[in-house]
């Protein structure tokens, strides 16, 4: 009975928008959110499987260990080559002094503009995936490993591809011509974008 009980805990759980209000009420609650098949339901219920990676990265140490990301990838989240490229990105420290440098050292104005923005995103805390314990990142990244091309960026490939540059009168000639290397690059490569939005199922 007390088994049935923990599974309908479990399904209850994933519907609750933010669990930590539920963990504090007793053990059992406390003990269901410690469950990294839990926390899984839970991220892909919530974001879907396309951004529960995201978002697993982005709650942090605290949430994402390797037993809850072995549940993830067993419940078919999605790695796409995009996820890895940002992994690749943001994952470690950034060095602040060289970025002064390039600030100091440069006379683009735009360029300018854009590594200051950047620097104002690296004074939070913790950017994503910045502090990502090395063998997360290392279990994402083997398990990706299929994914990788780490100098592409399939976001910008995909903008240039679907006519993204081009003026709306130009775009249908050029999104049939390149209507093959668009398919691919959303089913074979699974671009994903990384959303912020809350996701139900999928």
């Amino acid at each position: 009975m007390e088994s049935l009980y923990n599974e309908l805990r479990i399904e209850i759980f994933k519907f609750v928008d933010t669990p930590i209000s539920l963990t504090l009420t007793n053990k059992k609650w406390y003990a269901i959110s410690q469950d990294p098949q839990s926390r899984a339901d839970w991220l892909i219920f919530k974001y879907g499987h396309a951004h529960a990676l995201f978002h697993a990265v982005r709650l942090g140490n605290s949430f994402l260990n390797s037993e809850v990301l072995h549940s993830l990838l067993s419940k078919n989240a999605i790695i796409s080559r995009y996820f890895i490229q940002r992994l690749l990105m943001h994952f470690g420290p950034h060095d602040e002094k060289l970025i002064e440098l390039k600030i100091e050292h440069n006379v683009n104005q735009v360029d300018f503009d854009r590594i200051r923005t950047f620097q104002k995103k690296l004074s939070s805390p913790w950017p994503w995936a910045s502090n990502l314990p090395l063998p997360i990142f290392t279990i994402l990244i083997t398990a990706g490993y299929n994914n990788l091309v780490i100098k592409e960026n399939d976001m910008e490939l995909f903008h240039f591809l679907s006519a993204g540059p081009l003026v709306i009168n130009q775009a249908p000639q050029k999104l049939f011509q390149n209507l093959t290397d668009i398919k691919n690059i959303i089913i074979n490569k699974k671009i994903r974008t990384i959303s912020t939005a809350t996701k139900t199922g999928s």
